[in-house]
C-alpha cells in the first residue's frame, strides 16, 4: 500500500439532485479544510468524524465560491477503505462535478483509478474478496433475484465458507504431516485421510460448485425467442409477457419483419424477449430478410416459444419447423384458445408429442402466468425461494473450486506415497485462498477492480 490520497466523483456525470466527490488517504481531511468553508463555524473548531457539516466550497487559489455543500468527514479506520475519507455533496452536473474535482486536485490529490477505493478496502482488509466481487455484482444486478443473491454474498457467507474449507484442509494435513513424521510413509494406512476428503471436503465444494449452475440464470438471464407461422399471435404474446405494447399486432400477415427485442424479468429471471418475423415460404425480399434474421435467432436463443393457432390445424411448413428444432429447448405455445377448434386443437397435440406445451389467450391473458411458470421450470428447479436459499460463488470462484476438486480427485484415483496427498492439499489451500483474496494476484486484482467504475 502507498500513502496516496485519492478523489473521484462517485454519483453519473449528469443533471440530478445531489454530486458526491469521494476523497480517501492520508490528506483527505487536510483537503477538505483547504477547500471548505463552514457555515457558523470557527475555521479553528475540529471536524468531528462521522458528523455532516454545511458551508461552501471555495477555489483554492480565488477563494470563488463553487457551490453549497455538505461535507462529510469520516475518520479511519472506521469509512468505506478503513482511511481518512471525505465525501463532499454538492448540486450535480457535469461542468460543476468537473470543477469541483479539479478543485480538490490542486490540493495535491490524485485522481482515482477504476475500483481504487474498493481496492483499498480490500488490501486494508475490511472485505475480501469475494465481497468485493459481490459489490459489482450488486451494481450490476439485471433483476430483483440478483441482487438478493449479491447482497448475501456481501455479507461474508461465501468468505465463511471458504474458511471453513481451509480448516478442513488444514486438519487433514496436519493429520498428514503428523503420520509422515512419526511413521514409515511408505507403510502408512492412508483410508482415514481419504475418508475425510471424501465424506467431508469434496460434498461441500460440490454443493458449492451446483450452487453456482443453479443461480447462473438469475445473472447471466436468459434468451427466449418467439416463433411461428405468420399471424398465429406472436406480436401479441410478446406484448402480453411484456405487459405493455411492443410490437405492432395486425390482422395482416407479415406485420412484424425485423426481430423485436424486450427486456423483462419472469419470476426472477432476467429474460430478452425476441418477436421474429412469421416463418413462411416467400418471394418478397423483405420478408426474406426478416425470416433469414428469425432463423438466425432461434440458432442464438437458449429457448424457443413456437406459437400455434389453436383454430387451425398445422400447415406442413409449421410440421418441418418443429422437426428442425426438436433438439432444442422448446415450449409450444396453442394461441387462440379463446376461439380455438376442437378438432384443430387436438391435431395439433398429436403433434406435438415430446414437446412442452400450454393453450393460452395472448388476446385476453389466459394462461399467460402459467406459460410464464413454465418458461421459469424449464431452466430452475424449484421455485424461487429456493434457489435464493443456498450460499452461491461467482463464476471465477466456480471454476477455481472445480480445479479444487479435480486436483482432489486425481488424487484418490492414484492413491500413492501421503507426501504426494500432502503436496495436492497444499495446492489446495491455495486455490481456497484464491477465492477470498488470501494469496495475492496483481493480475487478478486487476481484473477484477478494473471492472468497477471510477469513484467505488
Amino acid at each position: 500500500m502507498d500513502n496516496r490520497t485519492i478523489a473521484a466523483i462517485a454519483t453519473p456525470l449528469s443533471p440530478g439532485g445531489i454530486g458526491i466527490i469521494r476523497i480517501s488517504g492520508p490528506n483527505a481531511l487536510n483537503v477538505l479544510k483547504k477547500l471548505f468553508v463552514r457555515k457558523n463555524k470557527s475555521k479553528k473548531e475540529a471536524y468531528k468524524s462521522h458528523q455532516v457539516y454545511y458551508g461552501h466550497i471555495k477555489e483554492k487559489e480565488s477563494q470563488e465560491i463553487i457551490d453549497e455543500v455538505l461535507a462529510i468527514y469520516m475518520a479511519g479506520p472506521h469509512s468505506y477503505t478503513k482511511e481518512d475519507v471525505v465525501e463532499i455533496q454538492s448540486h450535480s452536473g457535469f461542468i460543476l462535478l468537473e470543477k469541483l474535482l479539479n478543485a480538490v486536485l490542486s490540493c495535491g490529490v490524485e485522481i482515482a483509478n477504476p475500483g481504487e477505493f474498493t481496492l483499498n478496502a480490500f488490501l486494508n482488509g475490511r472485505i475480501d474478496l469475494s465481497q468485493a466481487e459481490a459489490i459489482t455484482d450488486l451494481i450490476n444486478a439485471p433483476s430483483k433475484t440478483a441482487a438478493k443473491i449479491a447482497s448475501r454474498q456481501m455479507s461474508g457467507e461465501i468468505y465463511k465458507e471458504i474458511k471453513g474449507l481451509i480448516k478442513i484442509v488444514d486438519q487433514i494435513r496436519a493429520v498428514c504431516e503428523a503420520s509422515i513424521e512419526f511413521e514409515e510413509s511408505d507403510n502408512l494406512d492412508v483410508f482415514p485421510i481419504e475418508n475425510a476428503i471424501k465424506k467431508e471436503l469434496l460434498p461441500k465444494i460440490r454443493v458449492l460448485i451446483q450452487a453456482q449452475k443453479n443461480k447462473a440464470i438469475f445473472i447471466e438471464g436468459l434468451s427466449l425467442a418467439i416463433v411461428g407461422s405468420p399471424n398465429v399471435g406472436k406480436s401479441s404474446l410478446l406484448n402480453r409477457l411484456a405487459e405493455k405494447e411492443i410490437a405492432i399486432v395486425s390482422e395482416i400477415p407479415g406485420t412484424t419483419r425485423d426481430v423485436v427485442r424486450e427486456y423483462m424479468t419472469i419470476k426472477g429471471i432476467p429474460v430478452m424477449l425476441c418477436d421474429t418475423a412469421g416463418l413462411h415460404d416467400t418471394d418478397d425480399p423483405i420478408e426474406s430478410i426478416g425470416i433469414k434474421k428469425a432463423n438466425q435467432q432461434i440458432e442464438e436463443a437458449e429457448l424457443l416459444v413456437f406459437v400455434m393457432d389453436a383454430s387451425r390445424k398445422m400447415n406442413e411448413f409449421e410440421k418441418e419447423v418443429l422437426s428442425n428444432i426438436k433438439e432444442k429447448p422448446t415450449i409450444v405455445v396453442l394461441n387462440k384458445i379463446d376461439i380455438s377448434d376442437v378438432k384443430a386443437k387436438q391435431s395439433i397435440k398429436e403433434e406435438i408429442v415430446g414437446f412442452a406445451s400450454i393453450e393460452v389467450s395472448a388476446k385476453d391473458g389466459t394462461g399467460i402466468k402459467d406459460l410464464e411458470k413454465l418458461i421459469f421450470s424449464k431452466f430452475v428447479k424449484g421455485d424461487v425461494e429456493t434457489a435464493n436459499s443456498t450460499i452461491s460463488p461467482n463464476l471465477r470462484q466456480r471454476k477455481l473450486l472445480e480445479k479444487v476438486q479435480s486436483v482432489l480427485l486425481q488424487r484418490l484415483d492414484n492413491k500413492e506415497q501421503i507426501e504426494l496427498i500432502t503436496e495436492d492439499l497444499a495446492v489446495t489451500r491455495d486455490l481456497l485462498g484464491k477465492i477470498i483474496g488470501e494469496e495475492a494476484d496483481s493480475d487478478l486484482y486487476d481484473n477484477i477492480f478494473n471492472q468497477f467504475c471510477v469513484g467505488k
